[in-house]
This record gives structure tokens, sequence and C-alpha cells, in this order.
């Protein structure tokens, strides 16, 4: 006759399987997985730091993490990053001509801190 541990451990798995893991290693992390990926340079109307770079992504749900984030920039750009800082921005409900109200679009903003200084004319927008 076979032992009853307890009431869920024998309806949730009644054969008594025990999950072995084949491995201590963490899984590998998918190394490229950038393209369909919308990246705006956004000039900022507010003072940034010398080696500080704002851009908007897609919304946080389709987006890059940070690590991600990091690998685009340098492989693609060939920037040296040192920090990455990402905020996520819903979309303010606005309205519309004929009286109906519309939410524009969710973005994700993020900072690079670089290790080199960059122009002017890519963090701040000219009065």
């Amino acid at each position: 006759m076979q032992k009853i541990l307890n009431f869920r451990e024998y309806f949730l798995n009644p054969k008594g399987i025990k999950i072995v893991p084949t491995s201590n290693f963490k899984r590998a992390t998918p190394i490229e997985r950038f393209f369909d990926q919308s990246v705006v340079l956004h000039r900022a109307e507010k003072q940034l730091e010398k080696n500080v770079v704002a851009f908007k992504l897609q919304p946080y749900k389709y987006s890059l993490n940070k690590p991600e984030i990091k690998q685009y920039f340098t492989k693609l750009y060939g920037l040296n990053v040192d920090k990455v800082n990402t905020i996520n921005y819903m979309g303010a409900i606005k309205r519309s001509p004929k009286g109906g109200r519309y939410r524009e679009k969710d973005f994700k903003k993020v900072y690079l801190q670089l290790n080199e200084e960059i122009e002017p004319f890519f963090q701040k927008i000219e009065k």
C-alpha cells in the first residue's frame, strides 16, 4: 500500500515523480534579441550631465531589459556604457476634438551614462 504524505502532493503528483535538476548552472540568456526594436533619441528640455544621453523605447511589455539595452548600444553603436537607468511611462489621457477620450502610446525612457562626453546637440533641445 502506498503511503500518502499529504493531500496536495497526492493529487498534484500521484505517481510521486521527483524533478531531478540536470545542472547547477544558470541558463544562458539570449544574446541578441534586438531586431524589431524602435530606439529613438530623446533630447530632453532639462540639462543632463555631460556623459548622459536619453532614448525612448517601446512600451515596457515588449521592450529590452537593462543588460540587453547595454548590449544593444555596445554592439550596434560601439558606445562604452557605464550605467543604464530606465523609467516606464504610461501614455497620457487626452480629449479628441469630437469629445471622446483616448490614451497616447506608452513608452520606456532610457538614460545611458557613458565613459566619454557627448555633444550638447544630442542632449538638449535648443530654444
